[in-house]
């Protein structure tokens, strides 16, 4: 089930397509964000800001930005 990232509350994900424009995209580069990526959502503070962990590394996005990050929810293997 792909949704935005703006709605996953918590958990595992894989970044399936950014919708937005070249400056959105180009900032998200620099972010480390790009599509394929796994990213693990530590706090969603809808309708705020969405907490990101990407290799060791904290990321905070505000509610717009990560609604235009679609993802897909994985399942961690325990």
């Amino acid at each position: 089930m792909r949704v935005p990232l703006s709605m996953v509350r918590h958990g595992v994900v894989r970044i399936i397509n950014i919708n937005a424009g070249r400056g959105l995209r180009e900032r998200l580069i620099k972010m480390g964000l790009v599509e394929g990526d796994v990213v693990e959502v530590i706090v969603n503070l809808f309708p705020g800001p969405v907490i990101l962990r990407r290799n060791g590394m904290r990321l905070g996005l505000g509610a717009g930005m990560a609604s235009k990050i679609i993802v897909q929810p994985l399942e961690v293997k325990r």
